[in-house]
Formats: structure tokens, sequence, C-alpha cells
């Protein structure tokens, strides 16, 4: 429980015990000091810290007049009640004005501990108040720096008196100065440049009309002619009825942001630029190859070594196509693997002249998108599975089919990639891991590039399924690098 310091200035030794009797009959839990003179009056105020005065208005060498001056410079939250024998109305009235809170005549001190009541209860109400304003300062304060750290800027707009009160932030955003500015919508919309006024009042409408949120990212134009680009989210607040009472609204200043993406959307579409560059020179690059590969057959005699030299053409094309394909697509990243598919087939089949008659292919070709790394070691696959079997799969008089197909395992996150025909079949006996052809090598060692399972099935002809995922470069780094 609360020990109040009562200060009393009185020069008459039982007035003071009967002020005392009556303060703990009421409960009060208190502790007093009684002086008469200023000097006294003075040291106790320091010292002691009194939570209450009750002065006598007049003693031989001191005055309560005086003394509320001083407690009013000293310690002015302190409350202060004049306890006297005999009290003008004049003084009275006088001494309230002046800051006293309460007076009671001595013949009546009943009426003291009503007196100190109030007086405590409206000191207690005083430092909640004054803690509150406090606090209210404090969130001001804080609301204003964190509008300037973030450079947003608030407001709020009366529908029906069509006054907007905006913060100090969004004034300087805006670059006005907040004397001379009418507040308002139309001195709002004023701001902003022709070019996004349309859009900003679409907005701004279409939120009062459905009652929701907007948010639009437009430019403004200050006075000096700067353009700025300011982010502004906005809600509506409406009555029970539904009646729109007021916007309140944000602008946030995102012109170093804009400038950043605007420079860093130039940077990529440069470098999107270069990489298709690089693209069509690697395709240019690797067809030169692919014409001096063809040019050199032309003096071979060997059938064998040109065989070789022929191979070796195609896997250098399909390596090309892969950059083509790339160069031609949007994303500068990844090809579409059917379409190319689509392209290398053709191009193997115009290679190994066959009769369209005798051997057909079939494609079934889902969309799936690959990095060029996975797609040329795939595309090498096709390359040399398609290839074997236009050599060796048929005889000039037997009919004929060729299947490529791909597709998403959805279940297993896996691409399953098929190759077969429904010729006579690879020998029982072949084993993946001793193989002594350079093409089914070739195979066997990019499907393990790609971390991919190969399952061959004889049963029909011959059919290569190889399921795999695409390659993450980054993942097949070494820890370091």
């Amino acid at each position: 429980m609360k020990i109040y310091n009562i200060l009393i200035l009185e020069d008459v030794p039982f007035d003071v015990e009967l002020m005392e009797r009556e303060i703990k009959k009421s409960g009060i839990n208190f502790s007093s000091r009684t002086v008469e003179i200023e000097e006294d009056f003075l040291r106790e105020i320091k010292e002691f810290k009194p939570d209450l005065i009750l002065a006598d208005h007049s003693l031989p060498h001191f005055d309560g007049l005086s003394a509320m001056e001083i407690a009013k410079k000293e310690c002015p939250d302190v409350p202060f009640i004049f306890v006297s024998g005999t009290i003008g109305e004049e003084f009275a009235v006088d001494a309230l004005k002046n800051g006293a809170k309460d007076y009671v005549l001595k013949s009546n001190l009943s009426k003291v501990v009503p007196a100190i009541k109030r007086a405590l209860e409206e000191v207690k109400e005083q430092q909640k108040r004054k803690k509150a304003e406090e606090a209210l300062i404090k969130s001001h304060w804080q609301l204003r720096e964190a509008q300037k750290i973030g450079h947003i800027g608030s407001w709020e707009w009366d529908i029906h008196s069509d006054v907007m009160d905006c913060s100090d932030e969004f004034y300087r955003i805006s670059g006005i100065d907040k004397e001379n500015f009418i507040a308002n919508y139309n001195s709002f919309m004023s701001r902003i440049h022709s070019e996004d006024m349309e859009v900003v009042s679409e907005n701004i409408n279409a939120s009062l009309d459905n009652l929701k949120r907007f948010s639009v990212d437009y430019r403004i134009v200050r006075p000096n002619g700067d353009v700025r680009f300011v982010s502004s989210h906005g809600e509506v607040i409406h009555g029970d009825n539904g009646e729109v009472l007021r916007v309140i609204g944000t602008e946030q200043d995102i012109t170093r942001r804009k400038i950043a993406e605007d420079k860093l959307k130039q940077s990529l579409k440069e470098k999107e630029l270069l990489l298709q560059e690089i693209h069509h020179r690697v395709k240019n690059n690797l067809q030169v190859i692919s014409s001096l590969l063809r040019l050199q057959s032309y003096h071979i005699n060997d059938p064998e070594a040109l065989e070789i030299f022929r191979e070796s053409q195609n896997r250098v094309s399909s390596i090309a196509l892969v950059h083509e394909k790339l160069y031609q697509s949007q994303d500068r990243g990844c090809i579409d693997f059917a379409d190319y598919l689509k392209s290398l087939t053709g191009d193997l089949f115009h290679f190994f002249p066959t009769d369209a008659s005798k051997i057909k292919l079939k494609l079934e070709l889902d969309y799936v998108k690959l990095n060029i790394e996975t797609a040329i070691s795939c595309g090498l696959i096709v390359n040399e599975l398609l290839t074997n079997s236009l050599k060796h799969a048929f005889n000039s008089t037997e009919d004929g089919e060729i299947y490529v197909g791909l597709s998403r395992d959805e279940e297993n996150n896996k691409i399953v990639l098929v190759v077969a025909d429904n010729g006579p079949g690879l020998p029982s006996i072949l084993n993946l891991d001793k193989i002594e052809t350079f093409g089914l090598e070739l195979v066997h060692h990019l499907s393990k590039r790609i971390n991919g399972e190969i399952e061959i099935d004889r049963s029909h002809g011959t059919r290569f399924e190889i399921s795999f995922q695409e390659l993450n470069y980054r993942g097949r780094l070494p820890d370091g690098e």
C-alpha cells in the first residue's frame, strides 16, 4: 500500500494534530512533516518530496500564497490545499485560480479527507493523461521517423468535406509546401503525371464503388519538374449502411527502386542479346565443323572410316541444333525438347535415305523443357539410337517402324525418353557394361551423365527406355567451387 508524504505548513501544533487524526481515521497511509518558515518549506520539498501539501494561508513569518508559488516552481504536480481558520470568498477564488486544488476551513476538518482524496485522485488521472500524451507523442514521433526512413507518406481523404489530411512525409515526397497546398482531391490528382492520371482515377473509383482496397504505382511531378515514382495503397472506410466516409492511404517513394529495376531489366536484356549471339555463333561454328567433316569425307575411300566421319558429322549437327533452338527460344536457358526431337529425327531420316512406304517414323512427344546440358546429352542419345535403327534394324525389303517417345513420369518426378524399332532386335547376349560399338558405348556414358536408368526390351524388336531427371549444373559442382 502506498505511503503518501504530506507536508503541512502550520504554526499551531493542535491544528496539525487534528488534521492528522482525521487523515488516520480515513485509512490513508501517510507520513507527515510540519514546517513554519520558508527555509524549512524549501528544504522539505527537496528532501521529503511530498505527495500533498496542506497549508494555512497566514503564518507569523510566512504565508500560504508564497508557499504555493514556490511549490508551483519546485513541484508543480503536487496538489496544494489550503486549510485555514478563516478564508474569505475572494481569497478562495484567487487561490483556486492560481493553482490550489481545494480549501478547507479548520472549523470543518471532516472535509479535509474528501479534499485530499479528490486531489490525489486528480493527480493519478493527470499522471495517466500525461503518460498517454507522452505515449502518443512518442508514437507520432516513431511514425514520423518511420515514414522518413521508409519514404512513406500517409493521407486521409474525408469524402463529404473533400478535405485531405496529409503527413509531413507526403509533402516531402511531393516536393510541396504544406502551407501553400490546398489539400483536396483535385489538388491531390494534379500532382500526378498526365499519362498516369486515368489509371489512378480508375483505381480509386473502383475502390469507392466496391468498398475494396486499391494498389497502384504511378508517377508524380514535383513543382520543380522532377518526376518521382510512387507506390500507393489505400482503403475505404465506410459506415454500417455502406456509406463511404473517408479513404486512407499511403504513398511510398519508389524512385530509386524503379530506376534500379529499369537498369536491371536493361542489363538482363543486354545479357539475353549477348547469350543469343553466343548461341548463334556456337551453332555457326559447329555447322562449320560439320561442313568440314563432310568435305573431308569426300577424300576418304575406306568405307569404315567414311561411316565414322558421317556419324561424327551427325553428332556435331545434333549439338548445333540445340544451340539453334536456344537461339530461337524466348527462354535462353531451356528449349522445347519435343520440338527439338521433331527437327532431329527429320534431319536423320533425310541423312539416311529410306523408303517412306517401308520405314515409318512415329512420334509421341509431350511438351518438355530441358536446359542446355540435359538437352545436348539427350540429343546425342537419340542421335545414336536412331542412327543405329536406321542402319541396322531393317533390310531393304522389310517394312518397319521407328518410335520416339517423350513424356513425364509425374509420380516419380522423372522424364522418360523412348527410342524403339520393330526390327529383329539386338543380340540377347548384349551387356551394356561391356560394349564394343562406339555408338552404344556413347549412349551408356551419356545416360550415366544425366543419372538416367536404361531399360532394354528385346521382345518386339528393340526398345530403349531411359528415365532421368534434368541436370542441375550447380548441384554437380564439387564442394567449394
